[in-house]
């Protein structure tokens, strides 16, 4: 692809200068106001938290409804709860939160009985939402655990070095999980950042190959630093001038889904180190067989 400027889909201009397009966790650098709200998109903001997030809502969730019932259980009077008087109300209450926790999982230890219509029918309701929700959050887990993804090491610097003649800008990946990635393909954009205008101008970058079969160790993507690229007689302080970007979009057949996996990545115009070389990151050993190295995939020397 020669040095024709594309649009991505990641906007050109913009009011001020902005920082990276992609995020080190490999979010895009937006944030989007006024979208709206639907029901239906719950699902899809749960299944796209962090665990961390995610069973912090869980459990959140799970406190505050059970005590929102017993609550309503000590409002409506705690002598509707059989055996559940105690002797300050602060004990009382206590045992209305851990009726409403028995009633909610149904557990149901039978230490503390509803009594009366109004009691029962709270329970009743209560244990209906318990069965609903537990339903819905493993669902939720579910499609957390089965969702197709892309667990890839990319390597924390790109560099530059000689390649056949000329020089080329070079960076490793790796897949961390021990699946089986098959078809893997990489596509990567140049981003510069033109001053005048205050816009983005994105360029493609030929690579020296775009896929591989199998995806057993490392990858080295290497981009050609010929007529045609749009690096071609940039020096280190005309692309820091610029806010070069390197963009980079990885995909893969993940042999375990039977699915496309996909992730990004980007190597801003500081991650970039010249004159240097990557160090070796597999070898074999005394039995032939190939010892590869996941943490030596950052490993390189200056020239």
């Amino acid at each position: 692809m020669s040095k024709q400027e594309i649009d991505p889909g990641l906007g050109e201009k913009f009011g001020q200068q902005t920082k990276r397009l992609i995020n080190p966790n490999r979010s895009f650098n937006v944030k989007r106001h006024n979208a709206g709200f639907s029901p239906k998109d719950v699902y899809h903001y749960l299944v796209n938290l962090s665990w961390t997030k995610f069973f912090l809502i869980i459990f959140a969730g799970y406190f505050l409804v059970n005590l929102l019932f017993g609550a309503v259980y000590y409002v409506i009077g705690i002598e509707n709860l059989r055996n559940a008087i105690d002797k300050s109300p602060m004990h009382s209450f206590m045992n209305a939160y851990f009726f409403s926790v028995q009633t909610f999982t149904t557990v149901g230890y039978g230490g503390i009985v509803p009594s009366g219509l109004t009691a029962n029918f709270i329970a009743s309701i209560e244990a209906m939402i318990g069965l609903l929700g537990f339903a819905i959050a493993t669902g939720l887990l579910f499609g957390r655990f089965s969702r197709p993804s892309a667990r890839i090491l990319f390597s924390r610097n790109a560099i530059v070095t000689p390649y056949h003649g000329i020089t080329a800008i070079m960076f490793r990946l790796a897949n961390l999980r021990n699946n089986d990635l098959i078809e893997v393909e990489t596509n990567l954009l140049a981003v510069f950042l033109d001053k005048s205008t205050n816009s983005r101008k994105y360029y493609g970058m030929k690579l020296e190959r775009k896929s591989i079969y199998f995806f057993p160790l490392s990858w080295t993507v290497v981009h050609p630093l010929d007529e045609d690229s749009p690096f071609f007689n940039k020096s280190p302080e005309e692309l820091k001038d610029l806010q070069a970007e390197i963009l980079v979009q990885f995909k893969g057949f993940d042999d375990t889904f039977s699915q496309t996996v996909h992730t990004r990545f980007s190597y801003t115009f500081d991650e970039i180190i010249w004159n240097a070389k990557f160090k070796p990151a597999f070898n074999s050993d005394h039995k032939g067989q190939v010892v590869f190295d996941l943490n030596r995939i950052h490993d390189y020397e200056l020239l």
